[in-house]
């Protein structure tokens, strides 16, 4: 007797896309190897449609839809369309510069629904220059600092840590799986993020933990950023000015700690800071900076 075949995750893949045809041509396929119900990927306002592109990788595919904004709303505005076209009972965020590890949406479902919890996050490692998927798994095997796995001061996820077990988290990785009724309540802020996606993904998991939604990192299931070589200077959102988009970061973070200042330092436990600018400040130039520097020197971590 022929076994009946395994129905498909209640999962819709949501990738937004901005102007980058050949990143949707290398992720796109990777994400038909996973087994969701569909896929809905947001053409957000290119000026050459996406739809050829998306054709071409899905390869006939009937899992696959691409829903095209009129105008270029943003990651977040993408985001939220992505959400409203979405049939499934999750919505599983997926970058288009981001390369799912086998098993990331079984894995990801599987343990969200052990852990009773809302949203799960699995961990991202950011391929170097000719590195593959398995040389990352091998080499990123370094622990939490401190068995910290994220910081409450700088609101910063350790996304390429090894860690344990399951663990609930008040923040995690982007490329997240959430129930979509969530979603509808929590949305992605278009307003305070439209220039720069910084604080975007931390300001829905933000306010999804103190709305009491339970968020799980999960070590078991990993995705990988694609190499800067690869995903080029076109599209996305760190298209213009070095300057400009290191301000609009530090202005997103400051906007990010006016918003939620009740809830990080109240039943989130975090650290917003005297002012929201003076911890978006501290933040800058006590993480980020040093953070940058370490990696122009080649070093992993945060």
């Amino acid at each position: 007797m022929t076994p009946s075949p395994t129905p498909p995750l209640p999962i819709t893949i949501v990738m937004p896309s901005f102007a980058r045809p050949h990143l949707v041509a290398r992720t796109l396929p990777v994400c038909l190897r996973q087994p969701v119900a569909e896929i809905v990927v947001v053409d957000d306002g290119s000026e050459a449609p996406l739809a050829d592109a998306v054709a071409e990788a899905a390869c006939g595919d009937p899992r696959v839809r691409v829903v095209r904004l009129p105008d270029n709303r943003g990651s977040c505005g993408a985001r939220n369309a992505g959400v409203d076209a979405a049939r499934g009972e999750f919505v599983l965020f997926v970058d288009d510069d981001a390369l799912l590890g086998d098993g990331y949406a079984r894995t990801l479902h599987d343990h969200l629904l052990a852990a009773g919890a809302d949203a799960a996050a699995g961990r991202r490692l950011w391929l170097a220059e000719g590195e593959t998927q398995e040389q990352a798994l091998a080499t990123r095997t370094r622990r939490p600092r401190d068995g910290a796995l994220f910081d409450r001061r700088h609101f910063w996820f350790d996304d390429e840590a090894l860690f344990d077990a399951d663990t609930e988290v008040p923040f995690a990785s982007a490329i997240m799986l959430v129930r979509r009724d969530w979603l509808l309540r929590v949305r992605y802020d278009e307003q305070n993020y439209r220039r720069s996606g910084f604080r975007e993904e931390t300001d829905v998991q933000v306010g999804l933990a103190a709305a009491g939604a339970k968020l799980i990192a999960c070590p078991h299931a990993a995705c990988f950023n694609l190499q800067k070589s690869v995903m080029g200077r076109a599209g996305g959102q760190r298209r213009g000015r070095v300057l400009r988009y290191e301000w609009d970061l530090l202005r997103n973070d400051a906007r990010f700690r006016r918003k939620h200042f009740a809830a990080l330092s109240g039943p989130l436990r975090c650290a917003p800071g005297l002012t929201p600018w003076l911890g978006a400040l501290h933040h800058y130039f006590g993480f980020r900076v040093p953070s940058k520097v370490r990696h122009l020197l080649g070093q992993h971590g945060p």
